[in-house]
């Protein structure tokens, strides 16, 4: 890392310094094409340091800057609040995956960054930007990580699309939570954030391994199935798709996968059972799996946190008095095309619960 005390110079100053380091370098580069060719990410903050010394001379920050160790947020530090993260590539290219959204290791106080991006690919070219204004997009490696775009055009970073500008979101006590919501917000049918966990969305947590459905325990299958009727009402449809959402669920907060997640819901046929005096016939074995599993399915729907549910229900109406009353209505209108009276199964299945 890079660090000058300097408190005096402006944000406009330091915006100078950078755009001259960056000349400088560049004119180098020109002079001496093979000169940065071998410099990766930490051999390049040394001549990052030597040519903001350079072009520092005559300024409020000369004799200012010196190189820290340490893996901080960002590289140099100015003044306390102005700073510079330097990233370089081999590739010919201008975008690179870049630090984390959450900012952990950000050095205290630092309000503005600017990046020193290095092609390290001839021609070698330097560029540099205010940090917020190339952020194009948010990427997912073992945590949620901003996208850099050197080319960026005005107006088109991730903070635009988000509606939330970079001091508002960097600011917050989890900033996860509004990437979460934006993505949430743009997915189209058959699409899920698979590295967020529906339990606890804000931790963008995900399954460290993937299981396939079948060499699940009995126990766990039933949790599972239990969990999915409380949770997408559209399984008891006849859409073509109506596991869709589920399976991407399965994957998403429990890593686990299917070759065909029909088969758990069918498995068996038919049935006829009979409930609170009232016999049921030739019924869909899933009706038979909700009222065998109807205590968990009850805990599921009373106990899921309101914020899982509006987002898998797709609707607000998510009061714990009035929980169980909509989703049955939700199964209902689900069930449309069902011969049998699906509300009065669901009265008899529940009224015990």
């Amino acid at each position: 890392m890079i660090i000058t005390t300097n408190r005096e110079p402006s944000l406009e100053e330091f915006e100078t310094l950078c755009v001259k380091m960056c000349d400088y370098m560049n004119d180098r580069a020109y002079k001496e094409p093979d000169y940065y060719l071998s410099k990766g990410a930490q051999k390049l903050e040394p001549e990052v340091k030597s040519a903001l010394d350079i072009v520092a001379k005559g300024t409020m920050f000369e004799n200012t800057i010196e190189i820290i160790s340490g893996q901080r947020f960002p590289d140099i530090v100015a003044a306390e609040y102005y700073g510079i993260e330097v990233k370089s590539t081999k590739d010919d290219k201008w975008t690179m995956i870049g630090g984390s959204v959450a900012e952990g290791t950000r050095v205290e106080d630092v309000d503005h960054i600017f990046i020193l991006f290095g092609k390290l690919h001839k021609p070698v070219e330097f560029r540099t930007r205010r940090y917020e204004d190339c952020l194009c997009d948010i990427a997912v490696t073992h945590s949620p990580r901003y996208k850099i775009d050197m080319e960026l055009p005005k107006g088109e970073t991730i903070f635009d699309k988000m509606g939330i500008t970079y001091d508002e979101m960097r600011k917050l006590d989890n900033p996860i939570v509004p990437v979460v919501k934006y993505f949430r917000s743009i997915l189209k049918p058959g699409e899920s954030l698979w590295w967020v966990n529906g339990e606890d969305a804000a931790s963008g947590a995900a399954p460290a391994k993937i299981r396939m459905w079948k060499t699940l325990s009995k126990a766990e299958r039933e949790d599972l199935i239990s969990q999915g009727f409380a949770l997408f009402p559209e399984l008891f449809s006849n859409s073509p798709n109506k596991y869709e959402r589920f399976t991407l669920w399965l994957v998403a907060n429990h890593g686990v996968v299917s070759s065909s997640m029909r088969d758990p819901f069918s498995a068996g046929g038919q049935v006829d059972f009979e409930i609170s005096g009232r016999v049921y016939e030739r019924l869909p074995q899933k009706y038979h799996q909700l009222a065998t599993y109807s205590n968990k399915v009850k805990d599921a729907i009373m106990n899921i946190d309101e914020q899982t549910l509006v987002t898998t229900w797709e609707e607000g109406n998510t009061e714990l008095k009035n929980r169980m009353q909509r989703w049955i209505q939700l199964v209902v209108n689900a069930a449309i095309s069902e011969t049998f009276d699906v509300a009065q199964f669901l009265e008899d299945v529940f009224d015990d619960n």
